[in-house]
């Protein structure tokens, strides 16, 4: 009887343990690296430990449009992947409330790590804290941070993915913005032609292409600066309406830009041709215009229509079809 007992016991603390490491195994994190690659400068932001898992249930949030107001509006309904996460064609992109629109065109989503700042007025220094703006602004998905958590706490299958990418019992707003930041720092952008050229894999440039990068380099690289075509300044550009109180914009990277437009913070010029002509005849003098933008007595940047076309033609090799076709892990 007691060699029964003590059998039984043994079976139990047995089983208990098979529990434990299953448990365990089920909390087990897969860690990866952001993709760096070598033409790119030193990362400004400081990442966090990115996993498999935090990248997969960021992609779910992304993803869910359930976590809005009317239940029907995702981070990704307006950074659509194929449209290197911004919104090709929309000027202004309708958020729950089509009676409230916002002021500015939907910037592309990719190499976050790599900015300073971010939203068109570079207000936000952190990319943790975007998604709040996202997640409670009346023309976007327009819920409040405590009705968002309370969904996610409501849900069996979330309580789950967070306990295994975070460890907790109940989900915070913390949790929330830390797992959707961990999605967007894995989408890093640097396979396009322009890419394969600098690495020296292959050169595939035409030669108005090869024309249009030494045009660009001699006339726009002072903004559109490293290979992610931005120094990160903010800059007036004769852009800003008298009503905006924002008179100064972020230059944004110029990746994917093909795919990327309307363009400008308003997306005021529907096709790169209009953005060139703009910079080449539409500025005007104002007492806010960046010196960059009136040298030498003129304003703009003087170029010919067909330097503007050699112009647009390289920054078409800044395509990254990989990227806009197909998620992967960096």
């Amino acid at each position: 009887m007691k060699k029964n007992k003590l059998f039984v016991v043994a079976i139990i603390a047995f089983s208990t343990l098979l529990l434990g490491l299953a448990f365990g195994l089920s909390t087990i994190k897969t860690v990866v690296a952001v993709r760096r690659p070598v033409n790119f400068p030193v990362p400004f932001q400081q990442d966090p430990a990115l996993t498999v898992e935090g990248i997969t249930l960021g992609q779910k949030l992304f993803d869910d449009p359930s976590l809005s107001k009317n239940g029907k509006v995702a981070c990704a309904s307006c950074h659509n992947q194929t449209d290197a996460y911004s919104s090709a064609g929309i000027k202004i992109n309708e958020g729950v409330d089509e009676q409230i629109l916002g002021t500015r065109n939907t910037p592309a989503l990719m190499n976050l790590q790599w900015k300073h700042s971010y939203f068109r007025d570079g207000r936000e220094p952190k990319l943790q804290n975007t998604a709040i703006n996202a997640l409670t602004s009346p023309a976007e998905m327009g819920e409040t941070m405590d009705n968002v958590v309370r969904k996610l706490n409501a849900s069996p299958i979330y309580r789950q993915h967070f306990k295994t990418v975070f460890g907790v019992e109940k989900i915070s707003a913390k949790d929330l913005t830390g797992a959707i930041e961990q999605y967007l720092l894995s989408l890093v952008s640097a396979n396009s032609r322009y890419d394969q050229l600098v690495a020296k894999q292959k050169d595939t440039f035409s030669p108005d292409e090869k024309e249009g990068l030494k045009l660009f380099q001699q006339n726009c690289a002072s903004c559109h600066s490293t290979d992610l075509f931005s120094d990160e300044s903010l800059r007036n550009i004769g852009t800003a309406a008298d009503h905006d109180p924002v008179k100064k914009f972020k230059v944004p990277g110029l990746r994917n830009i093909e795919v990327t437009g309307p363009y400008l913070h308003d997306g005021r010029f529907n096709t790169l041709e209009e953005v060139l002509q703009f910079y080449a005849t539409g500025i005007k003098k104002d007492a806010q215009l960046d010196p960059l933008m009136q040298q030498h007595g003129k304003t703009g940047i003087p170029l010919t229509a067909a330097e503007q076309k050699k112009i647009i033609l390289f920054l078409k090799t800044l395509t990254d079809h990989a990227f806009i076709n197909k998620i992967t892990l960096q």
